[in-house]
């Protein structure tokens, strides 16, 4: 029967072979950080929230636009809104700086107007337009999203 354990065998590390730990370890943190500030404070988008400006500055993190717009201090977190009858359907990818964008009171929807073209999304919605899903599947969807449900100052 083999002797279960090892011998150490004196083998010393230097600080290159850490190197890579090390890098990874500082880009982490630098990430984290740049998140955190790029994001900033924030406040969710309610039914009586409104707003009619420009946006500044986009910023995405999992799934949630986050933008700053004129007259702001502050950015409104958009939850996960697509549609599907945009070639770009995350409102991410698809709104702009400088694009104007319009939130009326009680309203879900974020109209988005560049170059004198209008667009819409609803705000929490990854279903809108979509195609292949049935009616009924898309209305519940529909009607479990937050800014109806958890967000509603609106009744």
């Amino acid at each position: 029967m083999k002797n279960m354990i090892e011998k150490y065998d004196g083998k010393k590390y230097t600080l290159k072979e850490y190197l890579p730990v090390i890098f990874l370890f500082i880009f982490l943190i630098g990430f984290a950080i740049y998140t955190v500030v790029k994001k900033g404070e924030f406040e969710d988008v309610f039914l009586s929230t409104t707003f009619d400006e420009s946006v500044v500055d986009i910023f995405e993190e999992k799934g949630n636009t986050y933008l700053l717009l004129t007259n702001k201090d502050n950015r409104y977190r958009i939850e996960d809104s697509r549609n599907y009858a945009y070639e770009s359907a995350f409102l991410y990818d698809f709104i702009k700086e400088n694009d104007r964008v319009i939130k009326n009171e009680c309203s879900d929807t974020l109209f988005i107007e560049r170059s004198s073209n209008k667009y819409h999304f609803l705000i929490g919605s990854s279903s809108y337009n979509r195609e292949g899903k049935s009616k009924e599947f898309i209305q519940k969807y529909l009607n479990e999203r937050a800014i109806m449900n958890e967000r509603n100052d609106c009744n």
